[in-house]
């Protein structure tokens, strides 16, 4: 896999990450305190997983949800986020996966 196609899936991820967790934040389920909790550790998020792919050689659909579900279990366990949200965040996450690879594959309009 070549610099740029790994730098499109490590983008795509960090923006999908922020939807994922946006999801969560205008989610009825939680409250207030709760969203903005996880709103303050959205930035942190992104960047661990983004520095984490892009350590990997080949970015697979294992080694994806590998790294989502290593860098949330650190937030839960932490009790930055309850395990409902990780449990969220992460399904939103593995569920996009192909998203990610198909706008890694599209052809550049450049």
């Amino acid at each position: 896999m070549d610099k740029t196609t790994k730098g499109v899936i490590v983008g795509a991820s960090v923006g999908v990450l922020a939807g994922a967790i946006a999801g969560i934040l205008f989610a009825p389920q939680s409250g207030k305190e709760t969203r903005e909790d996880i709103k303050k550790y959205l930035h942190e998020m992104k960047e661990k997983i983004a520095e984490e792919l892009s350590k990997v050689g080949e970015i697979t659909k294992e080694k994806y949800d590998e790294i989502v579900n290593k860098v949330v279990k650190i937030y839960e366990t932490e009790k930055k986020i309850s395990s409902e949200d990780a449990a969220d965040i992460k399904d939103k996450l593995e569920k996009n996966y192909d998203e990610i690879v198909k706008i890694a594959t599209e052809p550049s309009k450049e």
